[in-house]
C-alpha cells in the first residue's frame, strides 16, 4: 500500500534517487578500492577470507523480501570487479564431462564479466596458478575414485615459490540457476589462506605403510581434529606409501601446534606404519546455508 500523499509517479521518482545514490556508492567504493591498491603497493589485493566475512556480514543483516542469494549476487559481482581494477583476475576451470557445472560455477562466484578459460585436466589448472597464468582456479572435489587425481600435486609443491592452496569452496551461497545438477568445486590461489572465523582446512598426510581409513581417524582425533571428507591416492614412486586428503573442521596453519600433535599422536595408534609428514594444503570459509 501506498504511503498517504504518494501517487506511483513519486514512488518512481524516489526509486530513481536511490538508484543514483547507489550509482555514487558503487563509484566511490571503485576509488577507495584504488587508493587501496596504491596504498598496499605489491602486496595481494585478493583476499578470499575478508570476501567471505563481508558476505556474512552483509547477509546476516539483511532484511525485507529481496531474496538473500541476489544480495549475495550483487556484492560478488561488485568485489571482482573492483578487484579487476587491481589485478590480473584470470579464472582457469578443469574441464570434466561428467561434472560440466565448474565453469557455472566459476562465473558465478568471479563474476560474469572476466577472463575464464577452460583446461583439459586438473593438473593443467594446478601448472596455470602455480606458474601464474591464471590467478584462480576451479577443480572439482577430490574423489575416492579420481583416476587421475589433482590435490597431490600441491603436496609435491609444498613449501615452494608460489604454491598454490585452496582458497574457497564453491558455491559459496547459493547454487544458482544452472541447468542439470550443479557440483562443488574448490579453487586455488598462489596465496596463504586467512582465517574468516568459520573454516574448514585441507590436509594431506602422507603414510609410509597401507594404514586403514579408520586408524588414521584415530590419530587425527587424538590430536584434536574432526575428520570430514576423507579420500586417498597413491604416492607415485613409492608402492609402500600412501597419501590421505582429510578435510579438518577448524583452520590449521602450516606452523599450527596441531600438526606437531598429530605426528605424537600417531605411534600410539598406527602399527607397522607412521606419518611421514603432513602438508596443510589450504582452508576456505564454510559456505553459507540459505534456509
Amino acid at each position: 500500500m501506498n504511503a498517504p500523499g504518494q501517487s506511483l509517479d513519486d514512488l518512481r521518482r524516489e526509486i530513481d534517487r536511490i538508484d543514483d545514490s547507489m550509482h555514487d556508492l558503487v563509484m566511490r567504493r571503485a576509488e577507495l578500492a584504488e587508493r587501496v591498491r596504491r596504498a598496499k603497493g605489491d602486496g595481494p589485493s585478493f583476499r578470499p577470507a575478508r570476501e567471505a566475512q563481508l558476505l556474512r556480514r552483509l547477509l546476516g543483516r539483511h532484511q525485507g523480501s529481496l531474496p538473500i542469494g541476489v544480495v549475495a549476487r550483487i556484492w560478488r559481482e561488485m568485489v571482482v570487479a573492483t578487484l579487476r581494477l587491481q589485478e590480473n583476475f584470470t579464472i582457469a576451470v578443469a574441464a570434466r564431462a561428467d561434472q560440466p557445472g565448474l565453469w557455472d560455477l566459476a562465473r558465478d562466484h568471479y563474476g560474469s564479466t572476466g577472463a575464464m578459460h577452460e583446461l583439459a585436466t586438473g593438473a593443467q589448472v594446478v601448472r596455470a596458478v602455480a606458474e601464474g597464468e591464471a590467478l584462480i582456479g576451479v577443480l572439482p572435489m577430490p574423489r575416492e575414485d579420481d583416476v587421475d587425481p589433482w590435490w597431490p600435486a600441491l603436496t609435491a609443491a609444498a613449501g615452494g615459490k608460489g604454491q598454490p592452496h585452496v582458497i574457497a569452496r564453491l558455491p559459496f551461497v547459493a547454487a544458482g540457476n544452472a541447468r542439470g545438477e550443479r557440483p562443488e568445486a574448490l579453487a586455488i590461489a598462489r596465496l596463504k589462506p586467512e582465517a574468516s572465523g568459520e573454516d574448514r582446512s585441507l590436509l594431506v598426510i602422507e603414510t609410509t605403510s597401507q594404514i586403514s581409513r579408520a586408524r588414521l581417524v584415530d590419530v587425527l582425533r587424538q590430536a584434536g581434529l574432526d575428520p570430514g571428507l576423507h579420500v586417498s591416492a597413491a604416492l607415485q614412486g613409492d608402492a609402500d606409501a600412501r597419501l590421505s586428503l582429510v578435510e579438518v573442521g577448524r583452520f590449521v596453519a602450516d606452523n599450527d601446534a596441531v600438526l606437531k600433535a598429530l605426528g605424537e599422536a600417531a605411534p600410539s595408534v598406527i602399527e607397522g606404519g607412521a606419518i611421514a609428514r603432513t602438508v596443510v594444503i589450504g582452508a576456505y570459509a564454510v559456505p553459507i546455508a540459505l534456509t
